[in-house]
């Protein structure tokens, strides 16, 4: 059976709909997808992505505060580039969320 109501062969839609999907799952404020140096990929959430997504990036540690909030902050590879996944609400470090991300930027 197939768990996702929205699929897209286009790359950039397809992170749309899975960090949508994870936002709503995981309970998550926003969440944004940079790679290592702090450019927005991708994100969902009613902040400013950039601009968390660019602290995220870089802070040194797994958490750092921003605004009242806490940012929650997993680096990871794919195809030889480090992104970053940088959470408001909880953090996002399952090996199941990083691996669909992995799969849907390696296609």
């Amino acid at each position: 059976m197939e768990r996702r109501t929205r699929r897209s062969s286009r790359i950039h839609e397809s992170l749309s709909h899975f960090l949508d999907a994870l936002c709503l799952k995981r309970n998550l404020d926003a969440v944004a997808l940079t790679t290592d140096d702090g450019l927005l990929i991708a994100g969902k959430g009613k902040v400013d992505l950039e601009e968390i997504g660019a602290i995220g990036a870089a802070a040194n540690k797994t958490s750092t505060g921003f605004l009242g909030h806490t940012l929650h902050v997993n680096r990871f590879e794919v195809n030889d580039l480090m992104l970053c996944l940088t959470s408001i609400g909880a953090p996002v470090r399952d090996d199941a969320a990083v691996g669909s991300l992995m799969r849907i930027l390696a296609a």
